[in-house]
């Protein structure tokens, strides 16, 4: 076999090494992304645990309440507990640092004179000693800053540095300086220590705390000690192990990361066709060398692995060269990708990740799979072939049986099972599960009808033929010969057409969910935030990146002239279940007259009307369908002040989040909560109140103080665009990559159908074609191809993309999108489809018509 490999494999890869080339990047390609986005969520996820881990240092449970938090005041029944050797209590955040755009310090306050039991912390130079930390503790500006983040910023001990706090910009003093170890590594360095009390200040968390990590007893089980600080927390916290807490941070991510891996199944899916498509040809033209070798000798099997090891080997050296691409790829995504995470989820500092053995594994796994499925058929069909036949002069081509075929037989066994997995998705436990059904059965759907592409070029060739009219600038003598060509052999065709249906039914199904996205977050938007001006601290959004404020604000914005009414808005994340959800809260006694809240259960004024009056809660589409809760029904919240029961008013849109919101009246809130911090102040103005002379008074009175954000409707507007493109980069990625597999297809069934037809297009030449009229009709072969994969792309691709939009966002998120045909998108996709097919048949095109006419006709 390896002599085979050696000899007569080597020497068609050397003499068609574009096409082999080409086949190879594509493969290439598409091995990247699988790997770049397995790299991605690997990374994802291990960052999570790991910052968890190393905030939590010794402990082996932690009390925690999410950012709902708990009271100060039930520490002594938790450190008390029996089998508790040593309690840390902690609070936690992240402060921006004034005068450095972006930079944001993750600071921890904690007692330091017990915290060091649990936690390891490397102070620089002599240490720090008994006394220095009591003279730290004393002094309520302290602060404690890594070695690298100090150095990055020119600060020594003594210096001071200002921090964006709930009360305002803040100056603290830097006394001492941490080695990176430890607590200290997490975030790249961006750490600080505090005192409890200082940094419950900064945060507006007096009386609160966010978590108390525990150590064990000697002797004592962890589990039996959960038990009981369980029983004595009555389920105003949970208990559970650090790993638990980073599972349920981590939970956060999963649509998104379910969305990365489906993503990438595309690139894999159009190298598929990619492969088959050179195995196919490369069968085709070595028909002689086949024959030859079967009439020496060769037995069935033999040639089978020959062919199989072709496909193989070249899958092989694509994984290798997928890997390096995939992790300079991932990368690069990476960047993309934790921007995204720090303003939808938590903020992280997500490491770059080397190549592990799960991802070469994955690589190979998937190429070499691929490989072999595509080269299968055309290695059957060449052992089918008798060796007599196979040595003819005369050029063989597959036979293709229309309704009959494989192809064909094929694609209407897919459409018929492709229905069934989508319409059997919902019997199916979990979310996920659920999402990957109706993916893989559209997928079978793509196949299938990719797998009717021989059936339609014969079927559109022969109306054409059947039509009067020519196409301008071209005879209809060169019309005829080029769509005779693309008919001749509507197997392989068929191929190039396949591709070009997934890789733009891919493209386009993307391109629609993004818009439809869009358009339904926009509409959301200007539903649920009516305000003339929004003002925040941090970041225009409330999220990860924002900074909660006190109300101190309030007397003076309410004074302003020209403003109605100001409402104060509150989003912080709790624990449902045991699972992460959002609490949003607003007074809509003060904000109902002017706020419109987008239902998908139950009346909208009504339920305002009822929330104001404390009568209960409305939850979001996706707690519905995360929890399966309904109107009336009562959920249990763990709050600060103990579990409340609230009722159910009515089932709200909300795109906030896919976890699950919650939505209260921000008395009831205040009450249980104990927390009068804001997210957001929403002001609406007085008609006729000039907007801009409001917004530089807010900047003047408090821009500088508290670091504000001062927004219009419409800049709110598109700071969510904004960053609802950054979510979708991966996305974009992924679309060039099936438009460059597209092209490669093009490119390589258009060489093949140039040498095939080397001697006719001799013949063409000697009875008087010019060099002209062989390049038209070589590139109408490929516009031929281009609009027929077009149209039949788009097809696929609404179909897709409304099932995915309507029915596989709502599985995995809950979340209602209104379907938004992107129309410029399906006009332009059609247009450059034909474009990009005669720009990749213009290489082919110019080999033809160069060919010299006595080369050709001796061809063969």
């Amino acid at each position: 076999m390896f002599a085979l490999l050696s000899t007569i494999s080597w020497r068609h890869v050397r003499r068609h090494r574009l096409r082999t080339l080409l086949t190879f990047v594509g493969m290439a390609l598409g091995v990247a992304v699988i790997v770049a986005i397995a790299l991605v969520n690997r990374s994802l996820s291990t960052s999570f645990q790991s910052t968890i881990e190393q905030i939590a240092g010794k402990a082996v449970l932690q009390v925690s309440n999410a950012e709902s938090g708990i009271a100060e005041s039930i520490f002594p029944a938790i450190r008390d507990t029996e089998g508790v050797q040593y309690a840390a209590a902690a609070v936690e955040g992240f402060l921006p640092v004034s005068g450095a755009e972006r930079e944001r310090l993750y600071v921890l306050g904690a007692d330091l004179l017990t915290d060091s039991a649990v936690r390891n912390y490397q102070f620089t130079d002599s240490g720090f000693a008994f006394d220095q930390a009591l003279d730290f503790i004393a002094q309520p500006d302290s602060i404690a800053l890594t070695e690298s983040f100090a150095r990055r910023f020119g600060l020594r001990i003594g210096a001071r540095i200002t921090l964006g706090t709930s009360a305002g910009k803040q100056s603290y003093t830097v006394r001492a300086l941490l080695k990176e170890q430890g607590t200290a590594r997490v975030f790249g360095g961006n750490f600080a220590l505090m005192d409890l009390p200082a940094a419950q200040r900064a945060f507006g968390k007096e009386g609160k705390l966010d978590i108390v990590d525990l150590i064990v007893a000697e002797g004592s089980r962890i589990e039996t000690v959960q038990e009981r600080l369980r029983l004595r927390l009555s389920g105003m916290a949970e208990v559970e192990r650090p790993k638990k807490r980073g599972e349920q941070i981590e939970s956060l991510l999963t649509s998104f990361r379910v969305g990365l891996f489906f993503v990438s199944l595309i690139a894999l899916f159009v190298g598929f066709f990619l492969i088959y498509n050179t195995v196919a040809v490369s069968v085709v033209q070595r028909k002689r060398e086949i024959g030859t070798l079967r009439c020496l000798g060769m037995r069935r099997g033999e040639l089978l692995r020959l062919v199989l090891s072709e496909a193989v080997i070249l899958a092989l050296v694509g994984a290798v060269a997928g890997c390096v691409l995939g992790w300079a790829l991932a990368q690069a995504a990476l960047l993309a990708v934790g921007e995204t995470v720090r303003n939808l989820f938590s903020s992280i500092a997500l490491a770059g990740s080397s190549l592990s053995v799960n991802e070469l594994a994955l690589a190979l796994a998937s190429a070499v799979g691929v490989a072999l499925f595509a080269a299968l058929h055309p290695a059957v069909e060449a052992i089918r072939i008798s060796p007599l036949e196979n040595a003819r002069q005369a050029a063989w081509r597959p036979v293709f049986h229309g309704s009959k075929s494989w192809a064909t037989r094929l694609g209407y066994l897919c459409l018929v099972v492709a229905p069934g997995l989508v319409f059997s998705a919902p019997s199916i436990s979990g979310a996920v599960r659920q999402f990957s059904l109706g993916i893989v059965g559209m997928l079978v759907f793509l196949l299938g009808l990719a797998s009717f592409s021989p059936l339609f070029i014969s079927f559109a060739v022969r109306q054409f033929q059947r039509c009067a009219a020519g196409i301008p600038g071209l005879s209809r003598a060169e019309t005829r010969l080029a769509l005779d060509s693309v008919m001749r052999n509507p197997l392989r065709s068929g191929i190039t057409v396949a591709t070009m249906i997934i890789s733009l039914a891919a493209i386009f199904t993307i391109a629609a969910f993004i818009n439809s996205v869009r358009g339904s977050l926009l509409a959301w938007v200007d539903q649920m935030v009516t305000a003339d001006i929004i003002v925040s601290s941090g970041a225009r959004t409330a999220g990860p990146r924002n900074v909660s404020l006190r109300e101190d604000p309030l007397p003076g914005l309410k004074a302003l002239p020209g403003v109605r009414i100001v409402d104060l808005y509150r989003l912080v994340r709790a624990n449902y279940q045991g699972r992460p959800i959002v609490v949003e809260s607003f007074s809509a006694v003060e904000s109902a007259s002017v706020r419109t809240l987008p239902m998908a259960e139950g009346d909208g004024t009504k339920a305002l009307r009822e929330m104001a009056e404390g009568k209960g809660a409305i939850i979001s589409e996706s707690f519905q369908r995360r929890f399966g809760k309904g109107t009336h029904d009562t959920i249990e919240l763990a709050t600060p002040s103990g579990p409340v029961g609230f009722k159910v008013l009515g089932i709200y849109v909300d795109y906030s989040s896919d976890i699950g919101s919650v939505l209260m009246d921000r008395a009831l809130y205040k009450k249980y909560w104990r927390d009068d911090l804001v997210d957001a102040f929403d002001l609406w103005l007085e008609p006729g109140a000039d907007m801009q002379a409001v917004i530089e008074k807010i900047k003047a009175a408090y821009g500088e103080k508290y670091q504000l954000f001062v927004s219009t409707h419409r800049e709110l507007r598109d700071a969510v665009v904004k960053i609802m493109e950054q979510s979708f980069v991966v996305n974009y990625a992924v679309e060039i990559v099936a438009i460059v597999v597209a092209i490669f297809s093009v490119i390589n069934t258009l060489l093949a159908s140039v040498l095939d037809r080397t001697r006719e297009i001799g013949v063409l030449r000697a009875i008087g074609a010019t060099q002209a009229q062989i390049r038209r009709m070589v590139l109408l072969e490929a516009a031929s191809m281009g609009l027929i994969g077009g149209l039949l792309g788009l097809f696929a691709g609404t179909i897709m993309a409304y099932h995915h939009v309507v029915y596989n966002t709502k599985v995995l998120t809950g979340w209602t999108f209104q379907f938004y045909y992107p129309y410029d998108v399906a006009l332009f996709a059609l247009i450059a489809a034909v474009l990009l097919c005669l720009a990749a048949g213009y290489g082919p095109a110019k080999q033809a018509a160069a060919t010299p006419i006595v080369n050709a006709i001796g061809y063969e």
